[in-house]
């Protein structure tokens, strides 16, 4: 499953035309972020930027459509994917984020689609981590 994401590409990112129910779901995953007691080292490990930066995101998905650096659509995607991982239960999910894990994997999913079709074959390794 995969939820559909309106985007225009633009040279350095994309025009996200997210819906309501889109960046309350992003939101919700970047506000259990940004509220993380564990500092902004483990945050920045976990999406890619501080607690800070986390909240400033949020205030950016939350106002009217934007468009968005690939790092900041990372921080995005980022968000979606881990808060799932990091939250013990479907239930505990459901009752802190307001989702399920499915959808927000589904998001995320939409997300990377909305920048494009994926190379044919999956593309090459590049050997780097």
């Amino acid at each position: 499953m995969r939820i559909k994401v309106a985007a225009t590409v633009t040279r350095g990112g994309a025009f996200l035309r997210l819906t309501p129910v889109q960046k309350q779901l992003i939101c919700e995953t970047l506000m259990f972020h940004a509220d993380r007691p564990d500092g902004d080292s483990s945050s920045i490990v976990r999406i890619g930027v501080d607690r800070e930066s986390a909240a400033e995101m949020m205030k950016k998905v939350s106002g009217p459509n934007a468009e968005f650096r690939l790092d900041e659509i990372h921080v995005l995607f980022a968000a979606l994917t881990s808060a799932p991982v990091m939250i013990p239960s479907e239930e505990a999910f459901h009752e802190r984020v307001g989702f399920f894990r499915e959808q927000a994997f589904a998001l995320a999913g939409g997300l990377v689609s909305a920048l494009g079709p994926a190379p044919e074959g999956g593309g090459e390794l590049s050997g780097r981590a």
